[in-house]
């Protein structure tokens, strides 16, 4: 008859559990349990009524006791709420200033113009539909009042003034920001002053001298007196913007200009998601609601008409279907990851809210990029179409020979766009005998040369289908007839490709990618110039070329640190025998494509 008891059987004997139902207010401060049970089994069955009366008992104590410590939605904390809020409102108002070019008048009124735009469109949403955009806004509210432990209801007339407050307040950011841009010498005290007024309530008593009234009509709820913002070291204090720049500062000053973008570009996306923020007020919450905004971003926003006069928050907010790649994403959460490391162990942050929020891919890497079947390069390499369209008799060699010299090393694009004449030379292999071989390195006196990692710097011999082909004699040619007295040692292979962000990948990569393929019916997101090197990888793979092999031919790392770190690379004759000679393409059993029909006449052209 007794709920909290519960009878119990083991074997032939009886005896009680103590069960207790967590009340659903405080399931949350339960881990979600909804009740619990303790055994009464060293109780004697006679003395188990009682024992489970005085547990009741205490049990209500102890729920009161919960019950008490929790803070609910009062005035104090609406204010403490709302301090941080126009504290990071001026914060992002003085970063939209500081982003103007106040020298440049076209460029003042281009941004006061933006600014402008963005306040109409938002005047619009609140105008049309204010209940819809009050719904979004529950969404950052609850998760602000639940990282702050406060309970709340979103029916009460409390909850309703703070969210009203937070539109006025995002309607007063955009005089702000007019004000800093137009330079009327209005300041951060008089934006808080604009707040009081606003808002009515006087959330900083210290510019009037005034205690704080109440706000008209706002219930009092009782609560523990408590404080949003907890105190930080001055360390921590410091703006996201400086410390990404400390950040940047400490990079190797090598690093590629492409590289030092792409960290600097996903590091800015933080300040734009989350305002320019002290270092030691980042938490958990903040993180993952970046993450869902980065998710929500549309491609190319940096290019596309449509997007480039738009802030952060307005193309979250347009919901397009074209949003940037999982891989994109998982890219700007790697940067911000190893900037917020490095911000623990230099002492500005005491967290990482980046680390283990990597989108989990739906396909592996290898996945990611289809290889050409061999019925597909028969297509690509067919004679009349190939020679017609690498348009070798304007002096665009490196169309000809790049996707070959591709399919048949594996070579990576930059590494073969980059090679200097001298980079193609004889070496000996284990017999006394030279071998003709690529050699992949990276060189001081040419620092437009890049390698992708140490791995990538080896030796590669050459097919015997590149040398049929003529290309020794390409390569003699351009030496005694384009650049004769031994000015060819300081000239590239392919001396017709421009460099270009940090590479001189650029020509070959749009013809092959945005016109040849498409000619032939064989883009897809999947295939690119990259399939050509899956092409030799998987081929050689389903050939049960051992995967040492593979790896040092492509220049990945072997992941054995006998082999990475100890081992010397294979001998150009070993390399050429197992994995080099192995590579041979036939659409059906004995029957090659016919590479040799793409042969030429060198002297013709040069």
């Amino acid at each position: 008859m007794k709920t909290h008891l519960l009878p119990k059987k083991s074997g032939s004997s009886k005896h009680f559990h103590f069960r207790s139902v967590i009340p659903k207010d405080l399931i949350g401060h339960f881990d979600g349990k909804r009740e619990f049970q303790v055994s009464l089994k060293n109780v004697s069955n006679s003395q188990s009524l009682v024992v489970s009366l005085t547990l009741k008992h205490r049990l209500q104590e102890l729920f009161g006791h919960i019950r008490t410590g929790m803070k609910s939605l009062g005035l104090e904390e609406i204010k403490e709420i709302l301090r941080v809020e126009v504290k990071k409102s001026i914060l992002h108002a003085h970063h939209v200033h500081l982003g103007t070019n106040e020298f440049n008048p076209l460029e003042v009124e281009k941004s006061l113009d933006s600014v402008s735009s963005r306040e109409q469109k938002f005047k619009e949403d609140i105008t049309q539909d204010l209940n819809g955009y009050e719904k979004e806004l529950d969404q950052k509210l609850e998760g602000i009042l639940q990282s702050l432990d406060i309970d709340f209801d979103s029916k009460s007339v409390n909850y309703k003034r703070l969210r009203r407050s937070f539109v006025k307040l995002y309607l007063l950011r955009y005089d702000w920001i007019k004000d800093l841009i137009n330079e009327t010498g209005r300041g951060d005290g008089d934006f808080r002053r604009d707040a009081d007024q606003k808002l009515k309530i006087e959330l900083f008593p210290e510019l009037s001298g005034k205690l704080s009234p109440i706000i008209e009509n706002l219930i009092p709820e009782p609560t523990q007196p408590y404080r949003v913002e907890q105190p930080i070291s001055s360390l921590q204090s410091i703006p996201i913007s400086k410390g990404i720049k400390l950040f940047l500062e400490e990079k190797p000053k090598d690093i590629r200009s492409k590289t030092f973008w792409e960290i600097e570009t996903s590091l800015n996306l933080m300040v734009k998601g989350l305002g320019d923020v002290e270092m030691g007020r980042i938490n958990q919450e903040m993180g993952t609601t970046l993450k869902s905004q980065l998710r929500k971003l549309p491609k190319n926003s940096s290019k596309l008409p449509q997007y480039k006069d738009k802030d952060f928050h307005e193309l979250v907010k347009m919901k397009v279907k074209d949003t940037i790649s999982d891989t994109t994403v998982n890219k700007h959460l790697t940067h911000l990851s190893s900037f917020m490391d490095w911000s623990k162990r230099h002492g500005y942050s005491n967290l990482n809210p980046f680390q283990g929020l990597k989108i989990k891919k739906s396909v592996s890497a290898r996945d990611e990029i289809d290889p050409f079947s061999e019925k597909e390069l028969k297509v690509l390499f067919f004679k009349h179409t190939y020679l017609d369209q690498t348009n070798i008799e304007k002096k665009k060699y490196a169309y000809y020979w790049v996707p070959l010299i591709s399919l048949f090393s594996g070579m990576r694009l930059n590494e073969i766009c980059s090679l200097y004449i001298d980079n193609v030379s004889e070496i000996y292999g284990n017999h006394r005998e030279k071998r003709w071989c690529f050699n992949i390195l990276e060189e001081s006196n040419r620092p437009q040369k890049k390698l992708k990692n140490l791995a990538s710097r080896r030796v590669v011999p050459i097919h015997e289908t590149l040398l049929d082909l003529g290309l020794i004699d390409f390569i003699k040619l351009l030496k005694s007839v384009k650049y004769p007295d031994k000015e060819w040692k300081e000239k590239r292979l392919f001396e017709e490709l421009p460099y270009g962000e940090e590479s001189f990948v650029r020509n070959v990569s749009r013809w092959w990618n945005s016109r040849y393929l498409p000619k032939l019916d064989l883009k897809t997101t999947k295939k690119n110039f990259h399939s050509l090197r899956h092409t030799v990888s998987n081929h050689l793979k389903q050939k049960g070329v051992e995967p040492h092999f593979i790896n040092e031919l492509l220049g990945h790392s072997q992941g054995n640190i006998d082999l990475d770190r100890y081992g010397k690379g294979y001998n150009p004759d070993i390399l050429f025998n197992k994995s080099v000679k192995r590579i041979s393409y036939e659409t059906s059993n004995a029957r090659g494509i016919d590479f040799l029909s793409l042969k030429v006449d060198w002297k013709d052209y040069i």
